[in-house]
């Protein structure tokens, strides 16, 4: 059986385990985090980079409780520069994703590519 208590906002998943909203929502959160700084490593033609940074806020809220786990919508925003015939190039935006949280960690089941380069 599953269901979310309104108030106490404590999840009981399908699997027998037990976990709150707001421990869901920050996994999903340092997944994405963990996404972000992976795919801006990985871009050479970037100058600098941050994760969490910029004007965007971050974001997360549970959505819906599956018996596959609890599924979070987050915003992470993330800045970088680039140069671009020869000038600096500031970008300012946010990644928007869904993941689905368990017992066994965060999934990434939709989301924004992030290709800066």
């Amino acid at each position: 059986m599953r269901f979310a208590l309104a108030l106490g906002l404590v999840l009981v998943l399908a699997t027998g385990g037990v976990m709150t909203a707001s421990t869901a929502e920050q996994q999903a959160l340092n997944a994405e985090r963990e996404h972000i700084t992976n795919r801006l490593d990985d871009a050479t033609c970037l100058d600098e980079w941050g994760v969490d940074a910029g004007t965007v806020r971050k974001s997360a809220r549970v959505t819906r409780v599956t018996a596959r786990g609890v599924r979070v919508r987050v915003t992470m925003p993330y800045a970088y520069r680039v140069e671009q015939d020869g000038e600096p190039l500031f970008a300012d935006t946010a990644s928007d994703a869904t993941y689905v949280v368990s017992l066994r960690g965060a999934h990434r089941m939709s989301g924004d590519r992030i290709e800066p380069c």
